[in-house]
């Protein structure tokens, strides 16, 4: 009676702990299926102007985007408050840069309530280059103006967006790639004209492109100090294949050279346009160039 009495509670036990394991991936998978399909409503800050384009070019009108400054002058100057603690503590995403536009950032973002704010520097995971002169050894915070880091920046900020709001985590993928696929359309068009930029020798006025100089496989000479002329003899340069490269705000009335003037950090236009006006400034002047030849 006892072998009996046993065996009968030792197959009650097994089925009891049978039903417990198999019940516990229904319940998971219940709380899954609710996380995913419940539709969220974001509040996102983002620190500059172009970082709130770049949101916006990912999540379109579907949640509340808003940005602190509109100019790089605005950011370096702010002062932080209680208010503004308070202000982006309430808010779901914070997207920030973590460079000298924004020598607050990390004070700020120690005092932060972190309950439900998800917290992102947009520029991680890009190789950094570091800037000239008397900034020289700071980390070059002018990374839109390169397509690679833009991509990045980009990647980080969708990325963020769809573990905040994974129902929609199909649409933020495709506006991802609508965005690279535009751009990637414009500037395939100047692959015939890689190889005339290699007859150039080059030389920067400023830091605000070397983002973009590099992607377009250039190294521009500084001038640290020194003139143009002395440059040119130092490296003998054949002045007739040299062109001088300037941000647009950087002045520069020296009609002897070859100049292109190109567009660095805006709070005027999305980092997408500053990009491709950049791309079509620098190919479009090879295109002129040659047609203006082949008419001498």
């Amino acid at each position: 009676m006892k072998k009996v009495t046993f065996g009968m509670l030792l197959i009650t036990f097994l089925l009891f702990l049978g039903i417990g394991v198999s019940s516990n991936p229904l319940i998971a998978n219940t709380i899954d299926r609710e996380d995913t399909s419940r539709d969220v409503y974001l509040n996102i800050i983002t620190c500059n102007k172009i970082q709130y384009e770049m949101v916006k070019d990912i999540v379109g009108n579907k949640h509340n985007v808003e940005y602190m400054f509109n100019d790089e002058q605005a950011s370096k100057d702010f002062k932080y408050t209680d208010e503004t603690i308070s202000n982006i503590s309430n808010m779901d995403l914070f997207f920030y840069n973590g460079n000298i536009m924004e020598p607050w950032c990390d004070e700020l973002i120690s005092n932060l309530n972190k309950g439900n704010l998800g917290i992102i520097n947009s520029s991680r995971g890009i190789r950094t280059i570091n800037l000239t002169g008397e900034n020289s050894g700071k980390e070059n915070p002018y990374y839109m103006v390169g397509y690679d880091e833009y991509k990045i920046a980009l990647y980080n900020i969708k990325v963020a967006i769809q573990e905040k709001d994974p129902k929609n985590r199909e649409l933020y993928e495709e506006n991802y790639n609508k965005v690279i696929k535009s751009i990637d359309e414009v500037l395939k068009t100047y692959d015939d004209k890689k190889s005339v930029i290699k007859e150039y020798r080059y030389i920067a006025l400023d830091d605000k492109l070397d983002y973009f100089y590099r992607n377009i496989g250039i190294s521009p000479i500084k001038l640290d100090g020194k003139t143009i002329q002395e440059i040119i003899n130092e490296n003998r340069i054949d002045p007739a294949k040299l062109i001088v490269l300037k941000d647009k705000e950087t002045v520069f009335q020296d009609a002897n050279f070859n100049t292109i003037e190109l567009n660095g950090y805006s709070g005027a236009d999305s980092a997408r346009k500053v990009l491709l006006d950049n791309y079509n400034t620098f190919y479009n002047y090879f295109s002129v160039k040659e047609n203006n030849d082949g008419h001498e």
